[in-house]
């Protein structure tokens, strides 16, 4: 079975009636768009809702799961950690108990950042709207790829992915001890990071690099029974201008509801507008095969 069109018409005229036809459809898009941004900007107030500093904030447990290692509980409030109790109880540390310092709370880099890129995407919606020419296919195209790629890089610094491998060393720059009281010792590390929406936070008890090793370890050594204790025991680091050893690491996590439901919506954000590149790519004869594979 075949189609055809009746009376026939001359090649150029159908040329020029599916350019017309195809010239219609894109103008139609482009206005359809303008509403679609309208729902994408709705959606990103959303997002920074979630993220803004209003009380009482979000409230997470911080323990150990099969230890007494670590007990407590943090306040997030907007990017900071604002209140918090922590009770230690380490294998390599004398018991201790730690709070945050209410008068210089302690900032969160990962959220800084999201908040930024989620104001950046905002600012790319608007100018699409208002300020761009809203005719303009290729315009359009351009703002739909930089708000794409906006809204990539804010979901994956909640995933924790890219941030988290290119920067698995920050906590090498310690935070300033007075965000603790009593403020920290040089020999102990606290370390808060943004993984899967949850909160991570990385003790770290340090010795110097040339500490001799307890009886306990020479004893292991000896009788090749020594096991890692963690993956991180035979490195390593400069941390505040000494030669350390990490001889006990802890690593806590908590899910933030608030950070969670933030992370689904931008998810879903970054597949709608890679959805709309991809219609009007297709409009614009373009090829769609690199923008498909993004929003695969």
């Amino acid at each position: 079975m075949s189609t055809a069109i009746w009376p026939p018409i001359a090649p150029d005229e159908l040329k020029r009636a599916e350019s017309d036809s195809l010239a219609r459809e894109l103008a139609w898009l482009l206005d359809h768009l303008q509403e679609t941004l309208a729902g994408f900007k709705e959606a990103l107030e959303e997002c920074k809702a979630l993220l803004a500093p209003t009380e009482p904030g979000s409230t997470l447990a911080m323990s150990s799961v099969r230890s007494e290692a670590v007990k407590g509980y943090i306040n997030r409030v907007g990017t900071m950690i604002v209140k918090g109790s922590l009770v230690l109880r380490l294998r390599h540390y004398s018991p201790t108990q730690l709070a945050i310092n209410a008068t210089h709370p302690l900032i969160l880099p990962t959220l800084s950042s999201l908040r930024e890129l989620l104001n950046q995407s905002l600012d790319c919606i608007d100018i699409t709207c208002w300020t761009g020419d809203r005719t303009s296919a290729p315009y359009i195209s351009s703002q739909l790829r930089l708000l794409h790629g906006l809204l990539g890089e804010a979901h994956s610094s909640l995933k924790g992915t890219a941030a988290a491998q290119a920067d698995r060393e920050s906590w090498l720059r310690p935070v300033d001890a007075n965000h603790f009281q009593p403020p920290l010792p040089d020999n102990l590390s606290l370390d808060f990071s943004i993984q899967e929406a949850s909160i991570v936070l990385t003790i770290r008890v340090l010795e110097s690099a040339d500490a001799a090793p307890d009886i306990r370890s020479r004893f292991a050594t000896v009788f090749l029974t020594k096991r890692a204790e963690h993956d991180e025991e035979d490195l390593r680091f400069n941390y505040n201008g000494t030669e350390v050893k990490v001889k006990e690491k802890v690593k806590i996590e908590s899910a933030d509801p608030n950070l969670m439901a933030a992370m689904a919506k931008l998810a879903a954000l970054e597949h709608a507008v890679g959805m709309a590149r991809c219609c009007l790519a297709v409009v614009m004869e373009e090829d769609v095969e690199e923008i498909e594979r993004l929003t695969a």
